[in-house]
């Protein structure tokens, strides 16, 4: 797929918003690439279509899990998690995205996952430090990834702060982040 029609699949989905969101994320991870040595174009374009799903009808995406017989463990989850399988699945099946590392991407940009691929690990990142978050704590990952260039430790402090935060809210927390935390905890210095 060309950098021009996935903007143009994002442009035309997504609120102006969250488009705009995209683009940064899209221009954060290529900025990312450069300096870890990953394919630019595979970063933009995960990038650029990761939040593709992300306001899709809840019940179309069961319907989807439940079709194509993804992990069944996303039937418990809403929109924040399924939005990145299911947006990986539309670009695989309906636009001909058939590179694993921009597929994994998309698919585990919300929740991490162990042993990442640099273009995911780059995503997650990305869609966490882009210029416009103000999360708590951001200014330090982003001093991390730019200034110390440590990815790894970098995906924990995101996932430690994504468990932290769904603590806080008594929420349900998807396998794939605490596999990811614990990946990334024996691996961050």
């Amino acid at each position: 797929m060309k950098k021009s029609e996935a903007i143009n699949l994002a442009k035309a989905k997504l609120p102006d918003r969250r488009f705009q969101h995209s683009c940064r994320v899209a221009d954060t991870a290529v900025q990312m690439a450069k300096i870890f040595g990953a394919n630019e174009k595979k970063c933009f374009l995960a990038g650029m279509l990761h939040d593709y799903a992300k306001y899709d009808d809840l019940k179309g995406m069961q319907k989807i899990v439940k079709k194509f017989h993804l992990a069944p463990e996303y039937l418990q989850f809403k929109s924040e998690i399924l939005h990145g399988p299911i947006a990986a699945h539309i670009m695989k099946t309906e636009h001909g995205v058939t590179d694993a590392d921009v597929l994994y991407a998309m698919e585990n940009h919300t929740s991490g996952r162990s042993n990442m691929t640099l273009v995911e690990k780059i995503v997650f990142v990305a869609d966490y430090i882009e210029p416009r978050r103000e999360i708590p704590g951001v200014k330090g990952i982003r001093k991390v990834v730019f200034g110390e260039k440590n990815l790894d430790k970098a995906v924990f402090l995101i996932t430690k702060a994504n468990l932290l935060h769904l603590i806080s809210k008594d929420r349900m927390i998807f396998s794939k982040t605490f596999e990811c935390y614990n990946y990334y905890s024996n691996i961050k210095e």
